[in-house]
């Protein structure tokens, strides 16, 4: 019995930290010839503000459709995305709190 009452305070404690957790997406495209074409396989470097410098916290690599993902990130963080050295968007965004089938969009980002 004491075995289960650990148990459900420990499932209680992380579906908490879950839900409370945002997932943010955006998406990389090149313009070419009028038209606009995602951009696969490209990393994205989620960078954190820490008070002090921009900190790498997590990567993604785009998929066929020029998107990528990234998910549980505590709300209130500053934050940009950097790809090939240049942070996306000019004016960095604070992660909102969501739910949790939701995502923050990050701005297109057009090469």
């Amino acid at each position: 019995m004491k075995h289960l009452v650990v148990a459900i305070i420990i499932a209680l404690t992380l579906n908490i930290g879950n839900a409370h957790a945002t997932n943010i997406r955006g998406q990389i495209v090149r313009y070419v010839n009028g038209r606009y074409y995602p951009l696969p396989n490209v990393r994205v470097d989620f960078m954190a503000w820490n008070g002090q410098a921009w900190v790498l916290s997590a990567y993604a690599i785009t998929g066929a459709d020029g998107f990528y993902y990234f998910i549980n990130f505590s709300p209130g963080i500053t934050f940009c995305v950097a790809v090939l050295g240049r942070f996306y968007p000019l004016q960095p965004l604070i992660t909102q709190n969501l739910a949790p089938q939701l995502y923050q969009d990050v701005p297109v980002i057009s090469s």
